[in-house]
């Protein structure tokens, strides 16, 4: 299979998958080594394929038709993290990223695409293993997120219930 082949059945991969997919196991389906994979998801981005990639892999977003996106601004340590995800995924909300001001680098930003409990799940067991330390240790804990929801009640409600447990930055 050549590089065109390889890159079209990648795509097929992602556009099929309901979840997203690690590098090791599009290594896997494709038969060949994982950074031949990480090569062509370069290729196919710089192409202007839109493919984030997630603490659990790569995905292929797709535009949503509707819906509401509002940023958040937050600060709390590493005990308050599941409850803030939760928060968030529970009341409607999909956590996108999660951003960070850096002094010298300017804004760090991680792709999250948090849209359930599991997934909170997946990736909450993977910070745990991987002794990673949260992005927004680098700025005192403040941090912000893009939070995605079918209306403005919604992001609303999240809001209000980040706030009320004392996890929304107010500066």
């Amino acid at each position: 299979m050549d590089n065109v082949q390889r890159r079209k059945q990648i795509i097929e991969i992602l556009n099929e998958a309901d979840a997203p997919v690690n590098g090791t196991t599009l290594a896997k389906m494709c038969k060949v080594s994982r950074q031949i994979i990480v090569g062509d998801i370069a290729m196919l981005r710089a192409k202007g394929r839109n493919i984030i990639s997630t603490p659990r892999g790569y995905q292929l977003l797709h535009v949503e038709p509707v819906g509401c996106r509002r940023l958040m601004v937050c600060k709390h340590g590493v005990e308050l993290m599941q409850l803030e995800l939760e928060t968030m995924v529970d009341n409607g909300g999909v956590v996108e990223n999660v951003l960070v001001e850096h002094e010298v680098y300017g804004e760090l930003e991680a792709k999250l695409n948090l849209r359930s409990r599991r997934d909170l799940q997946q990736y909450m067991t993977l910070m745990q293993q991987s002794h990673a330390p949260l992005l927004s240790s680098l700025s005192g804990g403040i941090h912000t997120h893009s939070i995605w929801a079918m209306s403005e009640e919604e992001l609303d409600v999240i809001e209000e219930k980040l706030a009320a447990l004392g996890i929304l930055y107010k500066g």
